[in-house]
């Protein structure tokens, strides 16, 4: 099986696939003979060629010797629903993107040693919103990968499958996570409870950027990232921390920082921690149970089932719309009822954190009134975040019989 996970970035992506020998994701090497793990997220067009395209350190020492046009920051050209011009050369982001994943899964396929057929893909963003997610979509589909196939994270939710995926001892208790890059300090702290049978997996995020910027002091940054772990250690009991970034590789030599966190603690450093715990969760989905028993809460991550009561043959019952620890980015859904002696749908949100159950009732008020099992409805849910879900009710009519009023019940729900 071939099974990728992708970290990708504005200005540099890594990839790692399974190796089942080992059972663990090893990590795409871009240069040699040094293990250089990232990659320049740029794609470059040549010259007087209808399909030239090259991608990484290639196109960026082409665009040295004039051979064509570089498009970097290909994240932030994504954002963009128009055209892209530069020089003579006019794309379209979605291609940009097509041309960059592409070149993203051969550099993997030529290290994992054999044609295979991709299985299952997770790329994981930095910056996860919906416009992004939908040219990656886009770019995805003109590839020819069947949507089944690929799921997207969050930094937060890779670092939480890499952390859940090491020995139990070092999950324990409360995990951190110092990510110091180019834009300052980003930190999380992962929690897990038993609850249930279930184990509930939790994150709270800090955003250290203002109070930790990036710098060269080392004197400075010191005391800065002395006392950002502090205030965020204080009171727990902490089993392991991480640290990633560009701002702990090179010269970094903050020793009473150090010392701090490993006090009693277990800490590990390294560049490749979203891409490997990308490559886990692509596992984990399609193949793997460690994590049959767990619910995930993070960061894009619905914490918050959906549920409500219907009557199939005569048997009342209970239809889980939505299930928590689901992704919102793929969490809608969609059904048709026949409506029975029902003036109102009655939905109930059950968060994981809590043992009561929340009423909310949407009247069916606004649709015509027919007579019992003579209206058939379509009930669909969207989200456009993990607290955000939209409602959609649309009267259908009954088929041949009655046709549609052609309304339709929208209705925001927050969780």
């Amino acid at each position: 099986m071939f099974i990728v996970g992708i970290d990708l970035g504005n200005e540099y992506s890594q990839v790692s696939y399974y190796n089942f020998a080992s059972a663990e994701p090893e990590s795409v090497v871009f240069q040699a003979p040094a293990a250089v793990l990232r990659v320049p997220t740029v794609v470059l067009k040549e010259r007087n060629k209808e399909h030239g395209w090259m991608a990484g350190e290639l196109a960026l020492s082409c665009n040295v010797l004039g051979e064509g046009t570089l498009f970097d920051h290909l994240l932030d050209a994504a954002g963009q629903k128009e055209p892209i011009v530069r020089d003579d050369v006019t794309v379209m982001p979605v291609q940009l993107i097509q041309v960059y994943l592409t070149f993203l899964l051969q550099s993997a396929r030529r290290t994992f040693g054999k044609e295979e057929e991709l299985d299952k893909l997770c790329i994981t963003l930095a910056d996860y919103n919906i416009d992004l997610l939908r040219v990656l979509d886009a770019a995805l589909g003109l590839m020819g990968i069947p949507e089944e196939k690929v799921v997207f994270s969050s930094h937060v939710e890779a670092y939480v499958y890499y952390a859940l995926s090491q020995k139990a001892e070092l999950w324990k208790n409360d995990n951190f996570l110092f990510d110091y890059g180019r834009e300052g300090l980003f930190c999380c702290r992962m929690a897990t409870m038993l609850d249930r049978g279930k184990r509930i997996v939790m994150t709270q995020s800090s955003d250290l950027r203002d109070k930790v910027p990036y710098m060269n002091d080392m004197d400075k940054l010191e005391e800065l990232l002395l006392s950002a772990a502090q205030s965020e250690f204080d009171k727990k009991m902490i089993s392991t921390v991480y640290l990633t970034g560009e701002g702990f590789e090179g010269d970094f030599n903050c020793e009473r920082f150090i010392n701090y966190i490993c006090n009693r603690r277990r800490a590990f450093a390294g560049q490749n921690l979203y891409a490997k715990g990308a490559c886990y969760q692509a596992y984990e989905m399609s193949v793997g149970d460690n994590f049959k028993d767990f619910i995930i809460g993070c960061n894009e991550r619905i914490t918050t089932g959906i549920e409500m009561k219907i009557c199939d043959r005569g048997v009342d019952k209970i239809l889980r719309l939505v299930r928590p620890g689901v992704n919102w980015y793929k969490a809608g859904c969609s059904y048709d009822f026949i409506v029975d002696d029902c003036n109102a749908i009655e939905l109930f949100l059950s968060p994981v954190d809590s043992k009561d159950k929340q009423l909310v009732k949407i009247p069916l008020t606004d649709f015509p009134v027919r007579e019992n099992k003579a209206s058939r409805i379509t009930l669909a849910l969207d989200f456009t975040s993990d607290t955000r879900c939209h409602l959609t009710v649309t009267d259908r009519g009954f088929g041949e019989f009655v046709k549609s009023s052609g309304k339709v019940i929208n209705e925001d729900i927050l969780l």
